[in-house]
């Protein structure tokens, strides 16, 4: 839940920033509002876990970075008037980045954990500005629910969703997961 003195008013960039430096709860900025992100269910953590610790070997060997749930998304859309500021549950990027950077912009791969409370968000809006990243190659939407996934894949400079079976093909990194590891520890 936002912070009542935050909730219908607008914020700059800059204000933004230093209200998240300041806080011990994670907000994502859209069109100038700021919406705190709310803990996660057990089931949520141990699939973003279990996808982080699948990536990172095989991003770690081509010099590219994974990282959950802490590292900001910065994307600027032509579609909102200020730039967009998301946590995905998982991101890779082999941009360079300096030590003290708390933002990624380049994105291969985002991997958000569908709830019930972000579900629609994440498969229609955050879709939406995610597909406008150039560099992203795939969107990987995983259902905390069920059982189930979805996959954006970039093909030149088209897209198209398919719904994953028992495997995940991925490009960056070059890896391909297991449904069954994906869900490894959670309970059906």
């Amino acid at each position: 839940m936002t912070d009542p003195a935050f909730r219908n008013r607008k914020m700059t960039e800059e204000e933004y920033l230093r209200f998240l430096a300041e806080s011990e709860v994670r907000y994502e900025y859209v069109d100038g509002f700021v919406y705190a992100q709310a803990g996660a269910t057990n089931a949520h953590n141990l699939i973003a876990r279990n996808i982080y610790a699948l990536l990172r070997p095989a991003t770690k060997s081509k010099g590219c970075n994974t990282y959950q749930n802490d590292m900001r998304l910065r994307l600027v859309s032509p579609h909102v008037s200020k730039p967009l500021h998301y946590f995905p549950d998982v991101m890779v990027t082999c941009e360079a980045l300096s030590n003290d950077a708390m933002s990624v912009t380049q994105p291969c791969l985002i991997v958000e954990v569908l709830s019930q409370s972000t579900r629609s968000t994440d498969k229609s809006y955050k879709a939406e500005r995610y597909r406008e990243l150039p560099n992203l190659q795939a969107y990987l939407m995983v259902d905390s629910l069920s059982r189930s996934a979805a996959l954006y894949r970039r093909m030149g400079d088209e897209g198209a969703y398919e719904i994953v079976g028992e495997t995940v093909e991925l490009l960056c990194p070059e890896v391909t997961l297991t449904m069954r590891d994906i869900y490894d520890g959670v309970n059906s």
